[in-house]
């Protein structure tokens, strides 16, 4: 099984189409979280994917998408107030 890794994505899209565009699509890749932030798993492949998606569904001259990739070690660190969870490893698929 390929290797995933920790990502962030957050968002700021100027039109509510485009918008709405990003989030279906990004709900294929992570976990909505708050507003414009998604949580990845990503395997490089699905990270050239995601990339490639959003550079084509957004217009760069009005929108805004941050990837930032957290090692294994400053996820461990990640700290979280409120209700929710610091995402765990991702679960390894069973393919039958």
């Amino acid at each position: 099984m390929p290797k995933k890794y920790f990502f962030i994505i957050s968002y700021d899209i100027s039109d509510d189409k485009r918008l709405r565009r990003v989030f279906e699509f990004l709900k294929d890749y992570g976990t909505w979280k708050q507003k414009s932030v998604f949580e990845c798993w990503l395997t490089k492949e699905e990270y050239r994917q995601v990339k490639a998606g959003l550079k084509e569904l957004i217009k760069p001259r009005e929108d805004r998408v941050r990837f930032y990739r957290l090692c294994e070690a400053c996820r461990k660190k990640a700290f979280a107030y409120g209700w929710g969870e610091l995402p765990e490893t991702p679960e390894e698929e069973i393919i039958l």
